[in-house]
């Protein structure tokens, strides 16, 4: 596999996000105001002055792990959007400039005061506040990770922050989830517990082709930027096996990286595309799948087609272009069918809608134990399956009932016949609905027939 790369803990880079964080270290605050108020008591607002007069002054003498705790305390009692947005900021440089500050930092999460204080700015009804908080905490998980961190409940977080009108919160969002997937467990929790988080991202993936064509999109930075942030995820994603086997027919990426490979402009999100797409060719699982969304032609395309400054780039396509090319040979009408039924995500194509191509091909869904017809049926009971997909394999069972009237009982022996006939009425899908309709009238007619 293509080797993980070496970024920082939690890095963030957002012009706008930047720009704030320059303001919010010099806004003045009313800390006399809040003593008085009793929201602080007079030994934390020395400690507090004690603190900004060491980052003023630069004084190494008393080690700045030591003001972790007050900053935390407060960041847990105080309400004031502005003091808040003051005390994370403050947490978040010390964190990244002090690994004993980072250290007490992980402490106090552990313990639970920290993760409840950042947890609860992310509750707050302010974007900056809780990105803010977003990235301490996954700076905390990369740096040392922390069982306690409540993954899911972060995770839900950023996927509410994926679906924003602004394209700044939606772009630090996507760097967020790019510093936590550097974490074997933040991996597999984002794949198999915050499912919504990951479709958002493949969502925000998608509206960058659709917003390229349309000459907009919601929600979307520049387009390469997002486009190479999704993918650096996907691609770290990867690196787990369990996930890395599941993750194009979950999500149907493969496709939509396609599309972007041929049009991108920079030679980092070619790259990105195609090492996610090289860990997928590890699994046989995913051969099928790459072979259907024609990734070989997309290789040639940028092999002939493109001038690469980028050395290791160049070699990535030629040796994936390689391993492809022993899956690939000269594939048949028949072989692209068993290919796309293979990747579990079936599209109208001239074949579904041929008579000339069910008639020669009907006797070979029989072969290997019906095994193309078990295929079909397993569409159908897959509940990640596309309505296109399930729509698809209605069709699909319904010419194989109409060419092959012996085959009836035994689409009625492994579930299909009962399948299809409850997607008349279960599914919410007016393309299903009819295609299953169509289905059980062709596997009554031979019925009748018979």
């Amino acid at each position: 596999m293509v080797g993980v790369m070496d970024v920082p803990a939690a890095m963030v880079s957002n012009q706008f996000f930047d720009e704030f964080t320059d303001k919010v270290r010099v806004k003045p605050l009313p800390w006399e105001g809040y003593l008085r108020a009793g929201l602080i008591s007079g030994e934390e607002l020395q400690q507090l002055k004690d603190f900004q007069r060491q980052l003023a002054d630069g004084d190494s003498a008393e080690p700045l792990a030591g003001h972790v705790g007050l900053l935390v305390a407060l960041a847990e009692k105080l309400s004031s959007i502005d003091a808040l947005q003051y005390l994370l900021v403050a947490l978040d440089e010390l964190a990244e400039r002090d690994a004993g500050a980072a250290a007490e930092l992980a402490r106090a999460v552990e313990a639970g005061a920290g993760e409840r204080a950042l947890f609860r700015c992310m509750d707050k009804k302010d974007d900056y506040l809780g990105l803010k908080a977003s990235k301490i905490l996954a700076g905390v998980l990369v740096r040392r990770d922390v069982a306690r961190v409540g993954l899911a409940r972060l995770y839900a977080y950023l996927e509410r922050s994926l679906r924003s009108e602004l394209t700044s919160v939606v772009d630090v969002a996507l760097q967020v989830v790019q510093s936590l997937v550097r974490v074997p467990r933040a991996r597999l929790a984002l794949f198999g517990d915050a499912r919504a988080c990951l479709a958002q991202m493949a969502d925000v993936l998608r509206r960058t082709v659709a917003g390229g064509r349309a000459g907009g999109g919601r929600g979307v930075v520049a387009v390469s930027q997002t486009q190479y942030e999704v993918v650096f995820s996907l691609w770290l994603l990867t690196f787990e096996r369990s996930v890395a086997v599941a993750l194009d027919k979950r999500l149907d990426v493969v496709p939509v990286t396609v599309e972007i490979a041929r049009a991108a402009v920079k030679e980092k999100v070619v790259r990105i595309i195609v090492a996610l797409w090289t860990n997928l060719a590890q699994h046989a699982a995913n051969i099928p799948g790459l072979l259907v969304a024609r990734v070989p032609l997309c290789l040639e395309t940028l092999r002939g087609g493109r001038s690469f400054k980028d050395a290791d780039l160049r070699e990535m396509i030629v040796e994936l272009s390689d391993v492809l090319a022993g899956h690939s040979g000269v594939m048949t009408s028949w072989d692209e069918y068993v290919n796309q039924l293979r990747s579990g995500k079936l599209e109208w194509s001239a074949w579904h809608r041929s008579d000339q191509f069910w008639k020669m091909h009907v006797g070979k869904m029989d072969e290997q134990d019906h095994r193309v017809v078990r295929m079909l049926a397993g569409v159908l009971a897959d509940p990640e399956a596309t309505d296109t997909s399930v729509a698809v394999a209605c069709h699909d069972l319904s010419q194989y009932v109409r060419y092959n009237p012996e085959g009836k009982p035994f689409v009625a022996r492994i579930g299909a016949k009962q399948r299809v006939m409850a997607l008349m009425t279960e599914s919410q899908s007016a393309e299903i609905k009819y295609e299953a309709l169509m289905c059980v009238q062709q596997i009554m007619l031979n019925a009748w027939r018979n």
